[in-house]
Parts: structure tokens; sequence; C-alpha cells
């Protein structure tokens, strides 16, 4: 029984690492793809969680905005996180995909038990990740590049760049040095729909997920002190180390806790 598991679970990620290959130019995955990832959801043997969380994703309204794929790995991170009690703020899920291009509303913070999205927005990627579409990430000091995985927001402070907000990476080797590069989220003027217009995309930052400056205090205040952060990207490196998806511990937390 244990090898049969051990050889799914083996599928399941080679099928992670075949369909989530960074691309620079698209972000589309085809149907044949998105029909084997969803096959392999079979080994978190929870026909409730898909059911729940396909039904979610629905009310939400996410369709338009990222892939049901996406977001049912940030729920099953957070299912994780609160049952070990590293995410506080119950309820509030906040998803940034950067598999889809800058110029797109690709931010959201949502109440999963309300089932309602707070607030959707652009946000910005780091300028050595990637032009249009984000495609190369790191946890290096000094890469100007972002980073993925989860995160647990933080305290806030007055910089630079105004009210910002710290982030806790909880990913060893993935994101643990997010504090260490000063990765937070704050406001800044390059992340609006005018420079757009005028560049073809947002600005890019030094790592930070930079929202536009009349969101960011308000988006901070909702998100602050506990809340659960994905950060999601088309990354092999991402899905070969991460331990917080982790289907068998978020399974027995939603059918025993639930959201």
């Amino acid at each position: 029984m244990l090898q049969y598991q051990r050889g799914l679970f083996i599928s399941f990620s080679l099928i992670l690492l075949q369909i989530l290959t960074p691309s620079c130019t698209s972000s589309s995955i085809n149907k044949k793809e998105s029909l084997s990832y969803n096959n392999n959801y079979t080994y978190f043997n929870s026909q409730k969680f898909n059911i729940y969380a396909k039904k979610l994703y629905k009310k939400l309204g996410l369709k338009r905005f990222t892939r049901l794929d996406t977001f049912k790995i940030a729920l099953l991170g957070y299912l994780n996180l609160r049952y070990q009690g590293t995410v506080k703020r119950k309820g509030l899920l906040i998803l940034i995909d950067y598999s889809q291009p800058s110029d797109k509303e690709r931010f959201f913070v949502m109440d999963i038990k309300r089932t309602k999205i707070l607030y959707k927005s652009l946000v910005a990627h780091g300028k050595n990740s990637g032009d249009r579409f984000a495609c190369g990430f790191s946890n290096k000091p000094g890469s100007h590049k972002s980073c993925l995985g989860f995160f647990v927001t933080g305290s806030t402070y007055k910089g630079k760049h105004g009210y910002s907000l710290l982030l806790q990476g909880v990913e060893p080797g993935i994101n643990d040095n997010a504090l260490k590069r000063r990765i937070v989220i704050h406001g800044a003027e390059y992340v609006s729909k005018q420079f757009i217009k005028k560049y073809g995309r947002p600005g890019r930052s030094l790592g930070c997920p930079a929202l536009p400056t009349n969101l960011a205090p308000s988006i901070i205040e909702t998100i602050k002190d506990g809340s659960c952060l994905f950060i999601f990207g088309q990354d092999r490196y991402y899905f070969q180390k991460s331990r917080i998806i982790n289907a068998k511990g978020a399974m027995n937390h939603f059918e025993k806790a639930g959201i």
C-alpha cells in the first residue's frame, strides 16, 4: 500500500513538472495537459474537497483570472498551514498568479468563508523575473527576482514606499529569505493603467509584489497579521522542493475541521 501511494505521488509530481514549465510568451495550458492534471487529483482521494474547491472557484468568479488547478493548490496549502497553526487569519486567502501577464489583474484577496473576492488588482514582479511575464524566480538576496510559494503576512511599517507589509516566507530554500531580502507588499506608482498604456506593461520591482498606490493601504490593512499568501508561478524547482503542498495533511484538516 505504501509503495502504491509513493508511486501515485511520484506520478502526480512528474505531471506537475511537465505542465508547469516556465513560459515568457504565453500563460495558456492546453486542454490535454489540464485533463491529465485533473485526473491526477484522484490522489487526493477526497471527492468532497474537489467538489467544494470547484464550487468555490465558480462562486468567486475566478475563471477569467486564474486556472482551477492553481486555485486548488492555493487552497491545499492554506489548509495545511491552518492545520499546523502557522496561519492565524481564518478564511482569508491571498493568491498572486505570476503565470498571468503583468498587465492583467493577478492579485486576489479572497474571503473563502463568505465566498467573496475582497480585492483584485494588478501586481508587479521583480525586474529580473521577466518582462511582461514572470518566468524566473529566486530566493537569493540581490537577485531582484520574485520568489514563489506560501507566505504568512506580518506586521506593517512606513518606509520609503509608504505603508508596507512584511512577509514571512515559510518554505525553506524557496522563500525563507523574504524578510532578509525585504520582500514586502507596498504601493508603487509604476503599477497603474496609465503606466501600462504608456509602456505596454507595469513597471517592475526589486522582487516585491508591488500594488497600485490607491489600493495598497486598504489591502495591507485587510490582510496584515497572519493571513495566508500563495504566490504561484510556472517553475519546476518549486514543485520539486515544496513541502507545503501535501494532500494528505490538507485532506485530514478539511475532513475534520473544514475551511
